[in-house]
This record gives structure tokens, sequence and C-alpha cells, in this order.
């Protein structure tokens, strides 16, 4: 309405001057926009309504001329200021909405560079400090006497760990080329064909994943996946199981297993927090969720995950 208001002021004042007059202050529209909605307008949502507002409103001016023909001159100055009007603001929109679309683009670009060095951090940065450290020790020993069995074991030792390092790497390698998630039931089944080792996984996904967005998707497949790893990699279990409840406004998952647990740090510098458990706290901050771990030594490990979802459409 306020939109409208503006653009009738603009016709007001064009035939009062007798020549096309838009007002160049920033529209009504764009304003909105610029004081940081999330629901920024797609131009294609203005193009019927400021089409019907036209409408509307050539054919109520029609009636005055209709009467009085001498009026024509005014009618038509009236016209070209009501289209000039409407389009500069669906023009003014059509730019605010681009900028609005690259900023995305730029934040998830962003984002994606935050989650490729967490990665890379979470996954080589332990592996490659140990060799370098050995490396180290190999050096040191090589100065001063030593036994060659010594020296044969360290030498070992940091060649196991960056043969490691470059697994993990191969690991980070191949996520940056697997296509986004559209399933996460078959993404996982996919994973765990390959992942289980001497374990016994067992898998239930409930509800309708259509609920859930691509993008949460893909990154509670990763947080699933990164805990399924954390236990079979340190956990020795027998059993492990994963549970993902989908509801229209929420996302419940869950990853317990049966195997040795660890003391459970407050903060990093406190106990455990390796193998990627501060990036799947990240990662569900990002997602506005909550990650909540329990575990016990000698009594297994405990994952759960909360994400809300916007509800869906029928609800």
């Amino acid at each position: 309405m306020a939109g409208a208001s503006e653009v009738l002021t603009d016709v007001a004042e064009s035939v009062l001057a007798a020549e096309v007059r838009v007002d160049r202050r920033m529209p009504v529209l764009w304003r909105a926009e610029r004081a940081g909605t999330e629901n920024c307008p797609s131009p294609v949502e203005w193009l019927r309504p400021g089409g019907t507002f036209f409408s509307v409103a050539v054919t109520s001016l029609e009636g005055y001329v209709r009467d009085e023909p001498d009026l024509l001159p005014c009618f038509t100055l009236a016209v070209l200021a009501l289209n000039e009007s409407i389009s500069r603001r669906i023009g003014e929109v059509t730019a605010a909405y681009t900028g609005f679309l690259l900023n995305r683009v730029h934040e998830a670009q962003v984002e994606e560079r935050r989650r490729i060095a967490r990665d890379l951090h979470d996954r080589l940065g332990e592996r490659l400090s140990l060799g370098l450290r050995q490396l180290d020790l190999l050096e040191i020993s090589s100065e001063e006497p030593a036994s060659p069995s010594d020296s044969r074991s360290r030498a070992d030792l940091a060649r196991k760990v960056l043969a490691d390092a470059m697994q993990r790497l191969r690991l980070v390698t191949a996520d940056l080329r697997e296509e986004p998630v559209t399933s996460l039931e078959k993404a996982l089944i996919r994973y765990l064909d390959s992942a289980t080792g001497g374990a016994e996984v067992r898998l239930r996904v409930n509800g309708d994943e259509a609920w859930a967005s691509p993008a949460i998707l893909d990154e509670v497949f990763l947080m699933i996946r990164e805990a399924v790893r954390n236990a079979l990699a340190h956990g020795a279990p027998q059993l492990v199981l994963i549970n993902v409840d989908l509801a229209p406004h929420e996302l419940r998952a869950s990853v317990e297993d049966d195997g040795r647990g660890f003391v459970l740090a407050t903060s990093p510098e406190s106990g455990f927090m390796g193998t990627g458990l501060v990036s799947m706290r990240e990662r569900a901050a990002l997602l506005g969720g909550r990650l909540k771990v329990s575990s016990t030594p000698g009594s297994g490990t405990s994952v759960e995950l909360v994400v809300s979802l916007p509800g869906h459409r029928d609800e």
C-alpha cells in the first residue's frame, strides 16, 4: 500500500507539472530490502501485482476521460508517469534481489571454505603434527648414540602416520567430489556398506525427508558419518545404532555404540575433543541445532543431534 501511494503521488505530480516526474528517492520496496529483511522479494513476485495495479489505475483514469475528451493529454501523461513509476520500482527490486542473491552466494562460498578448512584441520592436522614430531625425534637420535632398532621404529612410525594422513586427505578430496545428498537414508547406506568393519551397524530412518532442505540433509549426513567414523575408529564397538526421526518441525538423529567410551571434555584442552567432534558441533551450530555427546569409559558413546525445521507447507 505504501508503494502504491508513492506511485499515485508520482502520477499526480506529473499531471500537475505537465511532464513525467518520478520521485528519485529510494522507493519503499528497496528500503524494506535494505533494512535487512530475510524474505527479500523476487522480481517475479512483483510483476503480477505491478501489472494488476497498472490495469486498475488505467481503467479508473479512463472513466474520467470518456466523458471529457479534453483530458486526453492529461490521461496520456498520467499513463506514462504510471508506467515509469512502476517500472522504476520493479527495476529497484530487481537490483536489490540480485544483490541479495550475490550476498547469499558469497556467504555460501565462505562457509564452504570454512568447512574445507575444518575438514583439513580435523583429519590431517593432528596426524601431520605427530609425523613431524617423529621425524624430529629421528633427527635428534641420529645425532646421539642410539640403537638401530630405535631409529627404525621411529622411522616406521613416522611413515605409518604420514600414510594415515594421506588416506585422510583422500577422504577429504573424495568428499569434495561427492554430489550433494538428495536422500539421507541412501547416502548413509552407501557409506555403511564400505565402512562398518567388524561392527554390526543398524540404521533406521523414520519420516519424510522432504520436510528437510537438501542443505540440512547434506550437513546432517556429514555429522552422522563423522560420529560413526569416530565410533568405529576409536571405540571398537560390537554394535552401532543410527536413528533418524523427521517431523515437519524437527529432525532428530542419534548414533549410539557399545564401545570403550572416553572421558568427556568440557573444553578442547581438558580432554578428548578430537576426531571431528569440534567440527560436528560447529556444523550443528551453523544449522541452529544442538549436538549432545555422552560417554563413559567402558560404557560406550551416544551422540544426539536436534535441528529445527521450518515446517511442511501442508501443516
